[in-house]
C-alpha cells in the first residue's frame, strides 16, 4: 500500500473450528479401506456466528465496536467460479473460508501417523445480521449525502427561478433472506422534494427520470480499526488504512411520479412532493452483508440522481443527487 515496491501479501489466518474423528467409527464391519471402493462419511459443521474472544484483542473506542469485531464477517473475494458474478471487493482485501481435510494413516509399528491425503474446500459464508439503528450522518460527509440543494435557472443568463431541495433518510435494511415467500430483495427509498420559487407565478420543474446505483464500499488496512471508519474525515485514518468503492446500477420497480402540492410559508408559495421508489438488487452480483471487522469493513449506499427540466424549456436537463446509507442483512 502507498508504494510500488512489490512487498509480499500480508495474510492473517485463524482456525476457529477443529474436528478430530476416527473415520472407521462410521464404517461397518471393516477396519481397512479397500482400493477402488468409495466410502461416504458424514461430516456436519456448525459454523458459529461469533469469533473467539481473543480474535479481537486490540483497543476499541467502545464495547459496541468490540462486539462488532467479534461477529463473523461475510465471505469477501473478487474471485468467483461464476463469470461476471463478484461481490465488488478489491483484490487487496479478501475474507476466505475453507474446510481443510487431512486423512492420516496410523502406523502401529513405529507409533507415528503418516499423512495420506490433504484437500482444501472453499465455502461461502453469509452470516446472519440483524438490522441496526440508522447511522448518524454529519452534514460534512465524504460518502453520504442525505440532503442536497440546487438553484433552478433558465436562459443564457441563468436567471434563478427558485431553489430545489431533495432530502432522504436511511431506508429499512435490504433482507437477503426475507421471511415472506416470493419477496424480491429490495427496499423502499423515500425522497422528499421542496421547491421555493423566486416569483409567485413560477411553477416547479418537471421530473424526467430517476437513476439509482448501489455503491459498495470496502474499508481495509494492515492496522486494526479502533472505530467504524470515519466517513466524514479521512484524515483520521492511519497511513496503512485504505478504501475501495464499486457500484452496480439498480432498477426501480415502477415509474417515478411526482405530485407537487402547494402551500404557503410567510406569504410565499412553496411546492412540496414525495417520491417512494422501490429498488431491487440485480442478480449478477453477490452482496456480502454489512459488517465491521478488525481489518475489513463493508458498507453500502444508494446513489440517487433525479433528472428534471424547467417548465416550458424545450431541451436540456439538470439533475440533483443524494447518497443514502443502506444496510444489507441476512
Amino acid at each position: 500500500m502507498n508504494t510500488h515496491v512489490p512487498f509480499p501479501y500480508n495474510e492473517l489466518r485463524k482456525t476457529f473450528l477443529r474436528m478430530d474423528i476416527a473415520p472407521l467409527d462410521y464404517l461397518i464391519d471393516t477396519n481397512t479401506l479397500s482400493s477402488g471402493k468409495t466410502y461416504r462419511i458424514p461430516f456436519n459443521f456448525v459454523v458459529p456466528d461469533q469469533l473467539p474472544i481473543h480474535a479481537c484483542h486490540h483497543q476499541c473506542s467502545n464495547p459496541q465496536i468490540h462486539q462488532e469485531h467479534l461477529h463473523l464477517p461475510a465471505s469477501l473475494s473478487h474471485q468467483t467460479h461464476k463469470p461476471n458474478v463478484h461481490d465488488m471487493s478489491p483484490e487487496m482485501a479478501e475474507i476466505i473460508y475453507s474446510i481443510n481435510f487431512v486423512l492420516w494413516q496410523r502406523d502401529g509399528k513405529a507409533g507415528r501417523s503418516k499423512k495420506l491425503q490433504e484437500a482444501t474446500y472453499p465455502v461461502q459464508i453469509q452470516p446472519t445480521r440483524e438490522e441496526h439503528a440508522p447511522i448518524f450522518v454529519p452534514a460534512k460527509n465524504t460518502y453520504y449525502q442525505l440532503q442536497s440543494q440546487k438553484s433552478v435557472t433558465k436562459g443564457l443568463l441563468r436567471h434563478i427561478l427558485g431553489q430545489l431541495e431533495a432530502s432522504s433518510a436511511q431506508p429499512p435494511a435490504i433482507q437477503l433472506h426475507s421471511p415472506q415467500p416470493h419477496n424480491d430483495v429490495s427496499t423502499t427509498l423515500k425522497i422528499d422534494l421542496r421547491f421555493q420559487p423566486t416569483r409567485r407565478i413560477q411553477v416547479p420543474p418537471s421530473l424526467l427520470a430517476a437513476q439509482f446505483q448501489l455503491r459498495a464500499m470496502t474499508f481495509f488496512g494492515l492496522e486494526p480499526w479502533r472505530d467504524s471508519p470515519d466517513l466524514s474525515d479521512i484524515s483520521t485514518w492511519g497511513s496503512r488504512q485504505a478504501f475501495w468503492s464499486e457500484h452496480v446500477t439498480l432498477t426501480a420497480d415502477r415509474d417515478i411520479m411526482v405530485d407537487w402540492k402547494s402551500l404557503s410559508e410567510k406569504g410565499q408559495a412553496v411546492f412540496t412532493a414525495s417520491i417512494r421508489a422501490p429498488v431491487s438488487l440485480p442478480c449478477h452480483r453477490r452482496y456480502p452483508t454489512t459488517f465491521h471487522s478488525c481489518l475489513v469493513s463493508r458498507v453500502y449506499a444508494v446513489k440517487v440522481n433525479l433528472f428534471y427540466r424547467v417548465h416550458e424549456k424545450a431541451r436540456g436537463t439538470s439533475s440533483i443527487s443524494l447518497s443514502v446509507p443502506v444496510e444489507i442483512c441476512a
